[in-house]
């Protein structure tokens, strides 16, 4: 299989400039995910929160309703 000179360095150059894009790709997944993963933590944080703050609306809301001695 013959390629002219000129062509190969086009598929050449080519190449070069998929895998650059490959590569961008991957850091930009990998920022994605890590944004991703930062988000998840928030989230279970304020879910955490609220939880926490049912138990104490709970318990107030259960001394409330306690007959008094």
């Amino acid at each position: 299989m013959f390629v002219k000179v000129d062509e190969y360095k086009a598929i050449r150059d080519l190449l070069e400039a998929i895998k650059q894009r490959l590569s961008q790709a991957k850091a930009l997944l990998a920022h994605v995910n890590e944004l991703k993963q930062q988000e998840d933590t928030q989230i279970e944080s304020w879910a955490r929160d609220i939880e926490d703050v049912e138990e104490r609306l709970a318990s107030v809301d259960k001394s409330l309703l306690e007959p008094q001695a």
